[in-house]
């Protein structure tokens, strides 16, 4: 008896964010079509400080997701901070990493070199010369760099923000959206309890039938 009831108040936080969230408020519904598959789509840029604060929520809340399931991170390359072609070869980079299993590794080391270091990426080598020194091998990096699948993976990135961007849903950074049919609403998340309750309404909106 003891047990059941400690197990139903470790539990009780997370049933009661699940009942109180709403459309509109917490998750905006959007006119674009659903997926046919779940799925949880994050924009993002290692030049926005937004996203570099949200960047360890992002972490967490892909190692919450149903088995199966992965958070598509998307690095976009509209941001003033930087030429379009360095934020695409950037986010080709952080494609090479997640391939090789250091997507979080070297999401933090590029945040850190931009916002700690306050250090800049004029080229293409300069991104090279990061991903070597954290740890990527120049050969693993060199091939996944022109390899089908990675080049087939940031055209879907770019695709993506495209599609959002014509559709007026993506216009800034972080973005976070499910089943291509929900935007979640940060700023109306309860702060105190920040990624409980955000893998909570992920999770919801995963499951949401309508």
């Amino acid at each position: 008896m003891l047990r059941t009831l400690v197990a139903s108040l470790v539990l009780l936080p997370s049933l009661v964010f699940a009942a109180q969230f709403e459309a509109g408020k917490h998750y905006e519904v959007l006119s674009t079509p659903k997926t046919a598959t779940p799925e949880v789509v994050e924009f993002f840029s290692f030049y926005c400080p937004h996203c570099r604060a949200f960047e360890p929520f992002a972490q967490e809340l892909n190692k919450s997701l149903p088995k199966g399931q992965k958070l598509i991170r998307n690095h976009v390359d509209f941001l003033r901070a930087a030429p379009p072609e360095v934020q695409a070869e950037l986010g080709k980079a952080f494609l090479v990493a997640e391939s090789v299993g250091q997507g979080d590794h070297i999401a933090d080391a590029i945040f850190n070199y931009i916002h700690q270091q306050r250090a800049s990426f004029s080229n293409a080598h300069d991104i090279r010369s990061l991903m070597l020194v954290n740890d990527v091998p120049a050969m693993v990096y060199d091939a996944g760099l022109v390899s089908p699948k990675i080049q087939a993976e940031a055209q879907a990135v770019k695709d993506r923000q495209d599609f959002y961007t014509k559709a007026e849903v993506l216009k800034g950074v972080p973005t976070l959206i499910v089943n291509g049919k929900y935007q979640v609403k940060f700023g109306e998340l309860d702060s105190a309890h920040f990624q409980q309750q955000l893998n909570e309404l992920v999770a919801y909106l995963l499951a949401k039938k309508d």
